[in-house]
């Protein structure tokens, strides 16, 4: 039987390759299987199977064949082919990019095998010897169930022998190995985070019971889950799971970030034991295979992972939970596709008729606008789900303070020796790391800046070196000015390590540590300070927004906010959003014990409506605030944004592709008024220069998403973005989160 089948690459070609059945094939692989063939000059590459026909307009002497059919059957199947597709139309990039991003696995076809121990043939005659060592009889006693299979390090962990015994104990055939796939195990930081089910207030159960309702009666809905900090949200996903399990549906969770997902798993297993899986990019590629393989083969209900788990192949999908779904890391910045998981999982919560629960202290205004639009509903927890009461937040106003409290002011100093008194923790927060934000020369008044992008270097003491925290160049402390050769130089701003040098003098008794991305590079290190933080080994825990969700310690009494308005001074609309974000964030983390809690923000803008609405917990009146400034703008969630940016090492080049590209829009924009779609740009990106490309931007400000579409659709504009001049990159970036 002949046969042809169109395949997609991992490339940026919008293309289908049509390529022949091999003779030896019996009939021809099902869409979303992949296969090795011959593409451009590269003998053999991964591509994957999109459509199948029996017909076509190529000359078939001239086509090639598959060297190789990698699977069985596809790893890419209905639902998730149909979202792929989606994505693809959607994020204007290429059906390749989006199915190797869906399954990033490359050619792996099978999942390793761990050798095991289980009773042998002479296990009960061995176990009865009455002069058997103690330690072989505590290894034996561990197999007296039957069915009992564990590894070597299971064996040596719980009977507390050596690998000696068990090779004696294989030799005399009381035990016998065989393989399995390798099982998933809870991490001892994990297991701090099991708690058992707790009694629900009136609104977590009204929440529970619409959620369950609506599960019951099939189809898609969107719900929007607004509770403040430390409101319950987590249990009422729990019971949520059990009424789709007990409908025999799935539930994929998805968490903003890797450092979230140990504690929410371990929650979710402690739970639901053997049933959890969980997939983000911090797993090692053979470990993500593993989990993706049991998900796929219907071993686990219930997925647990980071923006990527939202193309995890679970079947029967009943319930989809988007965990603190404001937050900036569910959107893929490069390569493409640049997705919003958040989107995706409401895309497909659509495609599978499943139930999609988004959740947060802070909805993103999009997320709100969807309520007001009728497109979602509003489940609201407004207290805490505990006796405990939201926190005491006080405002300390730094504009008039002494240079001697520049970073802690003495009502801070008071608020932490008081803490440590009563025996309970501080969280210190600040959104910067480092000792000092720049060195600035005091003659020619220079600070130092990255050679390869358009910010200062930020000093770090602990090797005294500069660092470019956008693109990772390091460079070591000068001796003199690299401009006019001052020894003037001087440190200025300060960042986590300063901070945490700054108690460690106030307070040189206390267990103060820092974590940040600088301390937390090795792998479960974050884990690690976390967990020991948890214990009550550390008084005082100085940390970037690594602290500012996720975080359940009910020692912490105290929240020192450092600088409220650190991210406010960025060149971005959704500066005032995502410091009230953080700001209410990290002082949900304070008073969840017995104890009641006390935040202090301490601000040099005290009167910027972002802080003083998070004062108060008041979502509500900032989101009317910040709506409205929106509205006047022309910026989401009253349009939708579209992001063209274009890149080169070239500054001439990249000015000069941007106005070119800028006269191509204006051709499909003509008769379109500028209420409904406006243009803004071209103009240099706020980082102009980063990872050492200059970079220029043009913005698309639409009322209707299918504008946008038309406009990128139209041939010449197609045509270039596709192809665009040599040394140079057009990205577009569909509902931007940032336009940095």
């Amino acid at each position: 039987m002949s046969g042809y089948i169109q395949v997609v690459f991992n490339h940026p070609l919008r293309d289908e390759f049509t390529y022949r059945k091999p003779d030896a094939w019996d009939e021809l692989p099902l869409p979303g299987s992949r296969i090795l063939a011959p593409f451009s000059n590269r003998p053999r590459q991964i591509g994957f199977i999109t459509s199948l026909s029996n017909t076509t307009d190529y000359d078939p002497a001239r086509i090639k064949e598959p060297d190789d059919l990698l699977d069985e059957s596809p790893v890419i199947t209905g639902n998730l082919m149909e979202l792929a597709r989606w994505i693809t139309d959607y994020y204007f990039c290429s059906m390749g990019e989006t199915l190797f991003a869906a399954f990033p696995f490359g050619s792996r076809t099978s999942v390793r095998q761990e050798q095991v121990y289980i009773c042998g043939p002479s296990y009960e005659t061995v176990h009865k010897q009455p002069k058997l060592s103690p330690k072989r009889r505590q290894a034996l006693e561990l197999f007296a169930e039957p069915g009992t299979a564990m590894s070597a390090a299971e064996i040596k962990e719980k009977a507390g022998v050596g690998v000696a015994v068990i090779k004696a104990l294989l030799h005399e055939n009381a035990l016998s190995l065989r393989a399995r796939p390798n099982q998933p195990r809870i991490s001892e930081a994990e297991k701090q985070y099991q708690t058992p089910p707790v009694d629900l207030n009136a609104d977590q159960v009204q929440a529970v019971r619409t959620i369950g309702n609506s599960l019951g009666m099939g189809g898609y809905h969107q719900f929007l889950l607004h509770g403040v900090t430390g409101s319950g949200k987590t249990e009422v996903f729990l019971r949520s799971i059990d009424e789709a399990l007990a409908l025999g549906k799935s539930t994929l969770v998805l968490v903003p970030e890797i450092a979230l997902t140990p504690q929410t798993a371990a929650r979710y297993r402690g739970r639901f034991p053997g049933r959890v899986e969980v997939l983000h990019s911090g797993l090692s590629q053979s470990r993500r295979f593993e989990a993706w393989m049991r998900v796929r083969a219907g071993e686990v209900p219930i997925v647990v992972g980071t923006r990527s788990a939202v193309f995890a192949p679970l079947e029967n999908l009943g319930l989809i939970i988007v965990d603190e779904e404001h937050d900036p890391s569910y959107k893929q910045s490069d390569p493409a596709p640049r997705y919003h998981a958040r989107d995706v999982a409401c895309y497909r919560g659509m495609i599978e008729k499943a139930v999609v629960v988004l959740g947060s202290a802070t909805p993103s205004l999009e997320s709100y606008e969807n309520v007001l639009r009728k497109k979602s509903t509003l489940l609201h927890l407004p207290q805490r789900a505990t006796a405990h009461a939201l926190p005491q937040i006080e405002l300390v106003d730094m504009r008039h303070r002494p240079p001697t409290e520049r970073i802690l002011s003495s009502r801070a100093r008071d608020a932490i020796e008081e803490t440590l008194s009563m025996g309970l923790q501080s969280i210190l927060f600040l959104n910067r790391r480092g000792h000092s934000t720049q060195l600035q020369c005091r003659d020619c008044g220079k600070a130092l800046e990255c050679q390869h992008c358009s910010v200062t270097l930020v000093w770090h003491s602990r090797d005294r070196s500069l660092r470019c925290h956008h693109c990772g160049y390091v460079q070591g402390e000068p001796e003199a000015c690299p401009y006019c050769r001052s020894a003037w130089i001087r440190a200025r701003g300060f960042g986590t390590e300063q901070v945490l040098e700054t108690i460690a003098s106030f307070f040189p008794s206390a267990r103060s540590e820092r974590i940040d991305l600088d301390v937390t590079q090795e792998q479960g290190s974050h884990d690690r300070i976390l967990s020991r933080f948890r214990k009550g080994e550390i008084d005082l825990l100085v940390g970037t927004q690594m602290v500012s969700k996720g975080l359940d310690m009910p020692g912490v009494r105290l929240v020192v906010v450092v600088q409220a308005e650190t991210a406010l001074n960025v060149a971005d609309f959704r500066a005032s959003e995502r410091s009230f974000s953080l700001l209410t964030q990290v002082a949900g983390r304070a008073g969840r014990g017995e104890h009641p809690g006390l935040v202090l923000v301490q601000s040099y803008a005290p009167s910027h409506y972002s802080i003083f609405t998070a004062l108060r917990h008041d979502y509500l009146a900032f989101r009317r605030i910040e709506s409205r400034f929106r509205k006047q703008l022309g910026l989401p969630p009253h349009t939708r944004l579209l992001n063209l940016r274009v890149e080169s090492e070239i500054a001439e080049k990249a000015e000069e592709l941007a106005k070119e590209m800028m006269q191509l829009i204006q051709q499909p924009l003509k008769g379109i008024a500028p209420s409904i779609c406006r243009v803004i740009g071209p103009t240099p990106c706020p980082l102009e220069k980063l990872l050492g490309r200059w970079r220029w931007q043009i913005l698309l400000a639409s009322r209707d998403g299918k504008i946008r579409q038309q406009i990128l659709n139209s041939p010449e504009l197609r045509e270039k973005l596709l192809k665009p001049p040599s040394k140079t990159r057009l990205i577009i970036d569909v509902d931007p989160i940032s336009v940095l």
